[in-house]
């Protein structure tokens, strides 16, 4: 669940009216309209927007950040187009989710005001309503592509995600199920695949002086720069090792470790920046 940035003016061709192939999406929408339904037959999953989006969020889940090499990749709309038809085949409703989060998140849409109803708008006019929308209704879930919560986001030693804003705990907990088994698997392996690394020369800071502790200090380098080289955003559980970085007390226990992986977390720029 991190910031994803996606250019909301280079839509799609297939998205827009009269586009040069395929079936007119503008007519499905003038259908879905008319019956106050959406009708357009999954129209908008086609190959050319799931390869941008596939770009777009480097082949991850908008919400779980799980990779989707092999499995299923799934164009969901964040607001439903169960509710809100007239925005299947809006350019900032979609996004690329895996099919446990878009099966939990359904077409469940929390919001704190009172729901938007189609009024006048028009296929040309429908990719850039989601602001204007987020303003007026104040959804609970999250949306990556408008939201930047990176730093609302917690986890603890086991690899359970958490948070202190509502809308962020509503997204964990309720919406998308972020603590499933599969996932707090996955995060707590790449937690304890760093834990062993380090704990493998936990003995050398055992009544050891000064000297040879700062000494030590090179066994840990090649297991920085592995995690560093890790910590990029299309990696799979960015937000993992993006808060490992500043939290690294959290998963280590001996303190003299926790100052020395601090020290080269800060040597490599890296202490929490973005």
């Amino acid at each position: 669940m991190i910031k994803v940035e996606k250019n909301f003016d280079d839509i799609p061709n297939i998205l827009t009216p009269n586009p040069s192939r395929g079936v007119s999406r503008e007519a499905a929408f003038k259908q879905s309209i008319y019956k106050g339904e959406y009708t357009g037959e999954n129209l908008y999953k086609v190959k050319s927007v799931q390869k941008i989006l596939n770009s777009i969020y480097n082949l991850k889940c908008a919400y779980c950040e799980q990779k989707l090499l092999d499995a299923p990749k799934h164009i969901e709309h964040y607001r439903p187009k169960k509710k809100y038809y007239w925005l299947a085949f809006s350019w900032d409703n979609l996004l690329l989710s895996c099919s446990s989060c878009n099966t939990s998140k359904g077409s469940r849409f929390l919001i704190q005001n009172a729901e938007i109803i189609h009024t006048f708008e028009v296929f040309k006019d429908i990719h850039n309503l989601s602001d204007d929308y987020n303003l007026r209704e104040s959804p609970m879930i999250i949306n990556p592509e408008k939201d930047d919560v990176l730093n609302d986001i917690i986890f603890d030693k086991s690899g359970k995600i958490d948070s202190f804003n509502m809308r962020v705990l509503h997204t964990i907990n309720e919406a998308c199920k972020l603590n499933r088994d599969e996932l707090v698997e996955k995060r707590f392996t790449i937690i304890n695949d760093l834990y062993k690394s380090i704990k493998n020369y936990e003995l050398i800071f055992d009544g050891n002086s000064k000297s040879e502790k700062k000494e030590a200090v090179k066994y840990f380098i090649p297991i920085i720069n592995t995690f560093i080289d890790e910590c990029k955003k299309e990696n799979e559980f960015y937000a993992l090792r993006y808060f490992m970085l500043s939290n690294i007390n959290i998963f280590i226990d001996n303190k003299d470790m926790i100052e020395i992986i601090e020290h080269l977390f800060k040597k490599c720029g890296l202490s929490n920046e973005k």
